[in-house]
């Protein structure tokens, strides 16, 4: 039987019209996927973000951090335990807590961070010399570092504590990037890190743990190190995470701190090559990484001889490779759905104080962009005033008021 032109136009449109009503049938039945849209940083869904992935909530919800610096991270001889002279009139603990240039830490000061508006407080703590021979953590040491812990919490804040300068450049730390020496490391960071996680194990979720600071290499590089130095840094990280699990209680799902080789953030080799621990709980991992900014205006000029220091801040020279940093760790991280947060940025005082508000208000509006959180650090130390202060030092803490509100506020309100 022949069929006509006629015949063959009621076969097609009729396949096409059967095709249609497959396909439909099979869009309203089909379970749902997620659609992966590009967007732009200024764009990006942080509430579905979050809603996935639980860590990102804490991020958000830290707002602006602090950090207690220079303080129970002091180091005094930079081997393991305490062999120096110290002081009769005082305690050991104060003695470090004091030791490079701050009062004793008070509820006070703590409370003045939070009146201005931070979330969270990093207090950074070297454990190297109250440690003994078989890396015991002297008790005194450790109930000093709650008591401080309390001061943030009390306050409502988040509160990040971690092993400082046991890492870092120089002959003393014990703990590094180095692949050659990786099970004796592995074995004593997990020593630490039990006792640390035992003592605070009932502690809520407002209480974090970081792995480690800058950890370096053998040769104290902070660039270039090679993946050997990155895989160390990523077997390092895993003993952390798997230590603290084990150790149950609130730990089982305690929200952690991991670091990239050097803290590093400038280069892709040290971003690239980092890898996320395997993680019995879901979405309780957070990267950290450290970024000042351009030498030349966060430092001053004695600190190298390789560039020249300025007090002005300016959009293209300044603020452009913040962007870049903050778009190669949204890239790697965020949009993977890894949260972030800058554990250390901030600008040397060069009475300058329009020039870093423009800089931490970009810089932490970018970061915000990008869903990051940012800490300034804040070494204090004793100055008279605001104009003799030659640090990046915010807060007085010797007279519990602020040298330098104006930044502060500045970094606070880009965190909103």
């Amino acid at each position: 039987m022949q069929i006509g032109k006629k015949g063959i136009t009621i076969i097609i449109a009729g396949t096409i019209l059967l095709v249609g009503v497959m396909a439909l049938f099979v869009f309203i039945t089909a379970p749902e996927s997620p659609i992966l849209v590009t967007v732009e940083p200024s764009q990006i869904p942080l509430t579905s973000l979050s809603a996935q992935n639980t860590a990102f909530d804490i991020v958000r919800a830290m707002g602006a951090g602090w950090n207690l610096g220079n303080t129970l991270d002091s180091i005094d001889n930079r081997k393991r335990g305490i062999v120096s002279n110290l002081r009769d009139d005082i305690p050991a603990v104060l003695f470090y807590e004091t030791y490079w240039g701050n009062p004793v830490t008070t509820p006070e000061m703590i409370a003045s961070i939070a009146k201005m508006g931070f979330g969270a407080v990093r207090v950074p703590v070297t454990w190297t010399d109250h440690l003994d021979e078989d890396f015991n953590i002297r008790p005194e040491w450790l109930e000093r570092v709650e008591q401080i812990v309390n001061y943030v919490l009390d306050n409502g804040m988040y509160c990040i504590i971690n092993m400082h300068h046991d890492t870092g450049s120089g002959s003393w730390p014990w703990l590094r990037a180095d692949m050659d020496n990786i099970e004796w490391m592995e074995e004593k960071l997990a020593i630490v890190w039990t006792q640390i996680a035992e003592h605070f194990k009932d502690y809520g979720e407002k209480l974090l743990f970081e792995s480690f600071n800058e950890i370096l290499d053998a040769r104290s590089r902070w660039g270039n190190a090679g993946i050997a130095a990155y895989n160390a840094v990523n077997r390092l990280n895993q003993a952390f995470v798997s230590t603290v699990r084990g150790t149950g209680g609130n730990n089982a799902e305690r929200y952690l701190v991991v670091k990239t080789y050097a803290s590093g953030a400038r280069t892709d080799d040290i971003v690239e090559a980092f890898a996320l621990p395997f993680d019995s709980a879901e979405d309780r991992l957070i990267v950290s990484v450290h970024y000042y900014g351009n030498h030349g205006f966060v430092w001053h000029q004695e600190d190298v001889n390789w560039t020249t220091a300025y007090p002005e801040w300016t959009p293209r020279r300044d603020g452009m490779p913040v962007e870049q940093v903050m778009k190669r760790l949204y890239d790697n991280f965020v949009s993977k759905g890894i949260p972030v947060i800058i554990g250390e940025f901030g600008a040397m005082n060069k009475n300058n104080t329009t020039d870093r508000i423009s800089y931490a208000a970009h810089y932490v509006e970018t970061a915000k962009q990008y869903g990051i959180a940012c800490f300034w650090w804040d070494g204090g130390g004793r100055f008279a005033n605001a104009e003799s202060v030659t640090s990046m030092a915010l807060f007085d803490r010797y007279a519990n008021q602020w040298f330098f509100p104006e930044i502060a506020e500045a970094i606070v309100n880009a965190a909103k």
